[in-house]
C-alpha cells in the first residue's frame, strides 16, 4: 500500500515544516537521532558523576579511617 506524500507546502515564518512531506520526515528523522545522542551523553555524564562520588568517598572515608593523623 503506497502512501501520498506531498511534496511542496507553503511554510509561514515560524511554521514547523509539516511531518508528511519529504523535508519534514528527514527534520524529524535527524531530531531522533540528535535526541537519542544527547541521551547516550546524559547516561555518560551520569555513570562519570557517580563513579567520582564514590571515588570522594573512598578517599574521604580512608582518611579518615587511617592511623596516621597528620594534618
Amino acid at each position: 500500500m503506497t502512501r501520498e506524500i506531498k511534496q511542496f507546502k507553503p511554510i509561514g515564518f515560524g511554521d514547523r515544516p509539516d511531518p508528511e512531506t519529504v523535508e519534514g520526515h528527514q527534520n524529524a528523522e535527524a531530531e531522533a537521532a540528535e535526541t537519542r545522542r544527547y541521551n547516550l551523553r546524559m547516561e555518560q555524564f551520569a555513570a562519570e558523576d557517580k563513579a567520582k562520588r564514590i571515588e570522594v568517598l573512598y578517599k574521604v572515608m580512608s582518611f579518615f579511617t587511617s592511623k596516621s593523623r597528620r594534618y
